[in-house]
Formats: C-alpha cells, structure tokens, sequence
C-alpha cells in the first residue's frame, strides 16, 4: 500500500488581494493536498476577510512567518513587496509560491532565488495559465510537429485598468509589461523551442512614468520571429496564435481560461478550420497541487526561478530597448 502523503499546510500573506479570494484560497482549501492553516493582512481585521474559516488569522506578516505549522507561503503583494517577503519567507523556512511578475528585474529575481536555495526552500512563480490542461495540449501539439515549422507567432493581452489601481504606480511595480507580459512571452518562448537572439520593443507611458502599453518583438535566427502587445488601455483582449508550416493554432482566452476552455482552433492550408477537443480545469488548484507535490518530492517544478530570472533579463533588455527609442506619440 501506497504511504500517505501529509497534506502541505499553507499560510498566506496579503489574504486580502482580489487574486488570493477569488482563486487561489479556494484552490487550497479545496485541495486534498493542501492544508490552509494561516492568513495575515497588515489592513483589514481578520474577521473581515477570513471568509474561509482559517485557524490563524494573523494581522500582521510577521506572526504568520513565526508560524512553525506553516510550511509554505503564497505571497500575493505588490510587486514591490514580493522580493522582501520572499526573502523573509525563505529565512523563516518556508517554501514560496510568489505571485507573477516574480520580481522588478533579473537582479531582484536572483536574489530571491539565492535566498531561497541558501535555506533550503523552494520557490515557485504563481504563473497560472501552464497548468490548464489546453495548455498541455498544446506543448503536446508544438511537440508532435503537427505544425510544421514554426515560422511566427503572436500574442495580444488588454485589460483596462484605470489610473487610480495600484498597478499605475510606478513605485508599487506597475506597468503593463511587469503585470502582463508574462502571459504574452512566455508561451512565444514555448513555441519557439530556443532563446531570443534579438528584441525590438516601443512603449507608452503614463505621466507617472509607468508603461500603459508595451509592444515588442522577439528574433530567434532561422527567420523565426514573434511579437506581442500589453496593455491597460482598451477593450479587454486576449489572443494567442502560432504559425507553422502545416498548421495554424489558435488560442481564444489563453491568459484566464478556466474549465469551460476546451478547444484549440487549428487552421489548414485549405483554409479548413477544425478544432482540438481539450479537457477543463482549473489551473489555480493544478498550480497548488503540482507546488504540494513538489514540496514531497513527488513531482520537479515545471517552472523554476531560472525560467522566471531569464523572463526578467527579457523584461530588463525590452525595458532598456522601448527607453531608448522614446515614448509612442
């Protein structure tokens, strides 16, 4: 008979946050692999946010790292706040699950990670949309060669998000490429199978100074290329699409799909359209449960701080390359 496998127990800091109560709280509470046992808010009395019954509500982060019950933290701060608490999380000896964008540059991400690899712990990007299952069909779809070649591809990600929402404040980390990219990138780097050679990028900036549109493009030699557009102005939007030599695939709502998302659109040189029949699921709990089987050596982290660093020296030299050619009229 198969050892049973203690639950992993879990502590959260910033309970309040929209992405902690809409989704990943309850993807912990109502995993078998996961045990929430601790909240904290520096903000907001417990009794307020605690909709999930939790034995430890904390008001203050510091009480919930002294916490010995809690193995490991999700950390849904501010970018700003992400690499101090990781930090102390680490010192404290708890594993992290950090919310995406993992930190403000490639520098602070290696930081972070040192820390983490210093105490023994381990640390882990919440970037959610790889753990849907249409997801893995299509690193199976990229991976068979159904597609032929892959010969370009593109992603478009628009959420309107007005100016008073702490992501237009440069000092909390804002932006649409630290907030965004992440989505758009990183399947580009997936599809494409090898690294970036070259960047172009352009950018419009809030009086504030933040990005609130970021376009780039991305060169990989061989003649492959592909591009992207963030933003925070405009209708909502998300697209995805990878172009090869047999097939086109195509991606409706990739960035937050959820169990109702089960098709891949695959188009023809005929001009044929079919669909790639998926199963659902929800990603937040996939998340969880993959990090819990990480943390019992059951499983190795699909996405480890080296993927998250080198997205970041992405970010760096996109950053370095949209500031040098001026702000879009």
């Amino acid at each position: 008979m198969s050892p049973v496998i203690e639950p992993v127990a879990w502590g959260v800091l910033g309970a309040t946050s929209r992405i902690a109560q809409k989704a990943v709280l309850p993807a912990i509470d109502g995993s078998n692999s996961a045990r929430l046992v601790a909240v904290a808010s520096k903000s907001t009395p417990s009794g307020e946010y605690n909709t999930f019954g939790v034995p430890h509500p904390y008001e203050g982060y510091e009480a919930l790292l002294n916490d010995d019950e809690v193995e490991a933290v999700y950390v849904p701060l501010p970018n700003n706040l992400h690499a101090e608490w990781t930090i102390k999380c680490a010192r404290a000896g708890k594993h992290v699950l950090c919310e995406k964008t993992l930190a403000l540059s490639a520098g602070e991400a290696e930081a972070m990670a040192e820390a983490c690899e210093s105490a023994g712990v381990q640390l882990m990007e919440a970037y959610v949309s790889p753990f849907h299952s249409r997801a893995h069909a299509l690193e199976e779809l990229l991976t068979s060669g159904r597609l032929g070649r892959i010969q370009y591809a593109r992603s478009n990600f628009t959420v309107p998000i007005v100016p008073g929402d702490h992501r237009w404040r440069p000092e909390m980390g804002g932006g649409a490429l630290l907030d965004l990219g992440i989505y758009c990138i990183s399947p580009l780097l997936s599809a494409a199978g090898k690294p970036v050679t070259e960047v172009a990028a352009s950018q419009v900036t809030s009086e504030s100074g933040i990005d609130i549109s970021f376009d780039g493009w991305l060169g990989f030699g061989d003649g492959l290329a592909t591009a992207f557009f963030c933003s925070f102005e405009g209708p909502f939007l998300q697209e995805l699409e990878i172009v090869g030599t047999e097939l086109i695939a195509r991606v409706g709502q990739p960035y937050s799909p959820g169990p109702t998302d089960k098709k891949i659109e695959l188009l023809g040189h005929d001009g044929e359209r079919s669909d790639l029949e998926v199963g659902g699921n929800d990603p937040y709990r996939a998340m969880v449960e993959h990090f819990c089987a990480a943390l019992r050596d059951e499983a190795p982290l699909r996405h480890g701080p080296s993927d998250s660093i080198y997205l970041l020296r992405l970010f760096d030299e996109l950053r370095a390359t949209a500031a040098g050619r001026g702000d879009k009229d």
